[in-house]
Order: C-alpha cells, then sequence, then structure tokens
C-alpha cells in the first residue's frame, strides 16, 4: 500500500528476519510502520474461598516479580526493534504493552486507530488467546482491515472477494479496495446463491462487481455450490483454484459468541495459516 500506514501486531520472539522484510517492503512503498509488541500479563491474581466462607485475593508470592521481570524483557525487546529498524532508514514507531482480555483488546484497537490495515504476525499464534484477543479487538472496535498469513506489502496479482451480500461482506470490499485496485483480477465469489425469485432479482454479486468495474477493476463473478462442504472449505479451495493470492470476506456475520463456541466460517479462516486473508467487519 503506497503511501499507507500499516500497523504490525508482534510477540517478542518475533524473528528479526521477519521484522527487517516488512520494515525493507514498507520502505520501498515510501508506506510508515507501526510496530505494536504485545505479550499477555502473567497469571492474574485469583479469588479463593477459605473455610469461614469469606473470599479473598490469592496473590502468588511471587506474581509481581514476574510482571516485573516480563515488563523489563518487553521494553528489552521494543528497544531492540526500534534500534534495529532505524539502522535501516525505515519510518517506523515501535509500541510495547502488555494486557489480557478486554484491556487487551482495546489497547490494540487504540494502536490501529490511525492507521490503514493492521497485520497479525504468525509469532502470535504461539498464544492463541492473546492473538484472538487482538483480532477481536481490530474487528469489532476499530476502523480498519486486519490481514492475516501475510502482510499489506506484497503484491497480489488475484484477489477473491468472498461475497453474500452482507454488511460485514460489503465493509471487507470496501477496505480491500486498494488491493482490488493493484490486482490484476478480482473473483467475486459466491457460494450456494438463492434462486432469484422475481425477474426484476439480480444475480449474487452483479452489483458488488459492477461496484469495482467502476473503480476500473478487472471482476469476474463466480458463483459455486458448496455441495455439502463448509464455505471455510470452499473459500480456501476455489481461492487456490483461481491463484489467488489474498482472500477478502466480511468477518463475523453472526455474533462473535456463537462462533467462537460452536465455530464458524471466520474463527475457521482466522485459524487457519496457509490463505492470506484480509477481514472488514
Amino acid at each position: 500500500m503506497q503511501h499507507g500506514t500499516s500497523t504490525y501486531f508482534l510477540g517478542v520472539d518475533t524473528d528479526d528476519a521477519q521484522i527487517l522484510k516488512c520494515a525493507e517492503a514498507a520502505r520501498i512503498q515510501n508506506s510508515r510502520l507501526i510496530c505494536v509488541l504485545t505479550t499477555a500479563l502473567p497469571n492474574l491474581p485469583y479469588l479463593k474461598y477459605e473455610s469461614n466462607r469469606f473470599v479473598k485475593a490469592g496473590l502468588p508470592s511471587n506474581w509481581l516479580d514476574a510482571l516485573k521481570e516480563k515488563d523489563a524483557a518487553l521494553k528489552s525487546r521494543a528497544a531492540k526493534i526500534e534500534a534495529l529498524i532505524v539502522r535501516h532508514g525505515v519510518s517506523a514507531n515501535v509500541i510495547a504493552f502488555m494486557g489480557s482480555g478486554t484491556d487487551l483488546q482495546h489497547l490494540a484497537a487504540r494502536q490501529a486507530y490511525s492507521s490503514d490495515v493492521a497485520f497479525l504476525d504468525a509469532e502470535l499464534r504461539k498464544d492463541p488467546d492473546v492473538f484472538h484477543k487482538i483480532a477481536y479487538g481490530l474487528l469489532f472496535h476499530s476502523p480498519v482491515a486486519l490481514m492475516v498469513n501475510g502482510d499489506p506489502f506484497a503484491q497480489r496479482d488475484c484477489v477473491f472477494l468472498a461475497w453474500n451480500d452482507s454488511l460485514p461482506a460489503s465493509r471487507a470490499a470496501h477496505l480491500a479496495l486498494p488491493y482490488f485496485l493493484a490486482a490484476k483480477e478480482v473473483v467475486v465469489g459466491c457460494f450456494d446463491p438463492p434462486l432469484l425469485g422475481d425477474a426484476e432479482d439480480q444475480e449474487p454479486g452483479t452489483a458488488i462487481a459492477a461496484w469495482l468495474n467502476h473503480h476500473g477493476c478487472n471482476v469476474v463473478v463466480s458463483r459455486l455450490p458448496s455441495g455439502g462442504l463448509s464455505i471455510e472449505h470452499c473459500i480456501q479451495e476455489s481461492a487456490r483454484e483461481m491463484g489467488a493470492d489474498l482472500v477478502a470476506m466480511g468477518a463475523y456475520g453472526h455474533s462473535y459468541l456463537r462462533e467462537s463456541v460452536f465455530g464458524g466460517t471466520t474463527q475457521a479462516m482466522l485459524e487457519q495459516t496457509s490463505v492470506p486473508v484480509l477481514f472488514g467487519h
């Protein structure tokens, strides 16, 4: 994304080579990079019941020491990353924070307020709770798109838009417009489209394809049966078959609670690691 600002969420163990790769790509595109070094708080104090039925906080004796140690390691790593980036002449900020629960969600979202896109380093997947809290915060509390399994600097020759006429899908399409414009081809994929009930009804995907065509995109609409397979499987297989470099899709068309408990397309696409995905909500 030329002249854009990207927020890069990474972990303390993210490899220097990966950081430099993103920093160099940002420099080439004259983009600004915000590196957000993120880690979870040590296990928090808990409540325990005494025999007299009173409740009191149980604070592990070494909890404050663990907190100080983790904070020192976080700040040390942030300083090293900043020095690494400065040496390569990249315009970037390095921010470090610890958090948990909803605090982590809102801290992550605020870092993306003044950027064009946010993306997560694969290293964060080693702590699934941190990974999903950051993703949730960005999708529900920030105005930008979220990218996983890739970075926003790569050239995407073919982008697959998973389309279902929903508000999340429409938001994803708008947030992905810079990638559509830079691509050679955009495929609008509609799975199990409903039968038309009226002669005046438009075929699914027609309106969004017309919008993209008006922007100058080369658009193909593909209406595909799922064959009883899960939609996340169909999206991944269709993207591979069509040679797509990126999938753009709406996130959490159903509630977050429902998908996190029972599973769903968004959860599955967040957890897979083989296809780069740009989410909008």
